[in-house]
């Protein structure tokens, strides 16, 4: 990463763990942490062998989204400021959504504004049980940025997404994953080690089937019934050509668990 190491990335056997690392600023995105995340998400998406990625922070917050006080701070140059920082931070959050591997994404303390985006780019968000999400830009005259408009609409309906975006509801923990925005609730003693057990189940297990799911389902809502159909049938085809599917075929009828390559 750069020098401001605002983020960190690790690879570990087959696991990027990429954690924002400014707890003094609640994970707040300022200029460098957006750009480290575009390059932490270029370097996971050129990484050979990679099979899941986890999504972490430092410090009592996940993110309260965009950094204010750098905000304030350009003055008259806002406009551009912006143009750069979203520009790159939502090209980072395109790379991660469009990985072929599972992402997971550990939540504590307050997730806010455009961060909230790194929730909605992955495929798994266990949420520590003293998670709060709030996107705030209403409030700030802004309609706001990180894919919210987009997620929450999709994920828990036109009417939640008004009164989240546009009212300004704080969620709880509990809220969100009733309205479907995180995947479970956890403890927040146990959130760290929950979701990286989370993340390494997934990247043992069939990736190429998981990157297929995860284009299916992302195409689900836009595709019609016919169209799905045959988007599994041609994916079907596809992975039986795989020495995951040959082997989860043999593992199955031999009662052994399975051995996945991701080939």
């Amino acid at each position: 990463m750069s020098a401001s190491g605002v983020v960190s990335l690790r690879f570990e056997e087959g696991l990027a763990r990429l954690r924002l690392a400014r707890p003094e600023a609640h994970n707040a995105i300022d200029r460098a942490m957006a750009y480290e995340l575009l390059d932490a998400a270029s370097a996971c998406a050129a990484r050979p062998g990679l099979r899941a990625v986890l999504i972490e922070a430092d410090g009592p917050s996940f993110t309260v989204g965009g950094d204010l006080r750098h905000l304030h701070g350009v003055g008259d140059d806002l406009p551009a400021e912006l143009q750069r920082m979203i520009s790159r931070y939502h090209a980072a959050l395109a790379q991660l959504g469009a990985l072929e591997v599972p992402v997971v994404t550990a939540v504590q303390g307050a997730a806010a504004g455009g961060g909230l985006g790194l929730l909605w780019c992955a495929d798994v968000v266990i949420a520590a049980d003293d998670a709060r999400l709030a996107s705030g830009f209403a409030k700030l005259g802004m309609s706001g940025d990180g894919g919210s408009s987009w997620a929450v609409t999709r994920l828990a309906g036109a009417r939640r997404a008004w009164e989240f975006l546009v009212d300004g509801r704080v969620l709880s923990a509990a809220e969100a994953a009733e309205w479907g925005l995180v995947s479970r609730v956890v403890p927040a003693a146990g959130l760290a080690a929950e979701s990286e057990r989370t993340a390494r189940r997934l990247a043992d297990g069939p990736t190429r089937a998981y990157a297929h799911l995860r284009r299916l389902i992302a195409a689900a809502s836009g595709s019609s019934w016919a169209e799905q159909l045959d988007a599994e049938r041609q994916v079907m085809a596809e992975l039986a050509l795989t020495d995951d599917v040959r082997d989860g075929i043999a593992a199955f009828l031999a009662r052994r668990a399975p051995t996945f390559n991701g080939r």
